[in-house]
């Protein structure tokens, strides 16, 4: 029988995918990376940004999501918040800009205390 909740055991095939014309992907195919990841690129593509989100890249051992943004995208400007707020919501650690950020459900059990 299949582990599939082992460490590096992958629980999606492909673990790389094309969400809104975003490539997303898993280092180790896991479906609750995959999940944040799918929801983050719907968010974006709802609020006519995805086109500056190239790829999105979970580091399932490091527990940390980078993104890989149009070299037009500056910190602070209208579509960094755009996009920071779609990530904020659904990933829950992301690198922003050099800067390891909470979101998701860590961010919400933060709020909570």
């Amino acid at each position: 029988m299949q582990d599939y909740f082992g460490e590096k055991s992958p629980q999606v095939e492909p673990g790389l995918l094309i969400a809104f014309g975003v490539e997303i992907s898993s280092r180790h195919s896991r479906a609750d990376e995959l999940i944040e990841l799918l929801r983050f690129a719907e968010r974006i593509a709802d609020r006519k940004v995805s086109q500056y989100v190239k790829k999105a890249f979970y580091d399932s051992k490091g527990n940390l999501c980078s993104l890989e943004l149009d070299p037009s995208v500056q910190e602070g400007d209208a579509v960094a918040s755009e996009i920071l707020d779609a990530a904020t919501e659904f990933i829950s650690q992301f690198d922003w800009f050099g800067m390891p950020t909470h979101g998701g459900e860590i961010a919400k059990s933060y709020a909570a205390t």
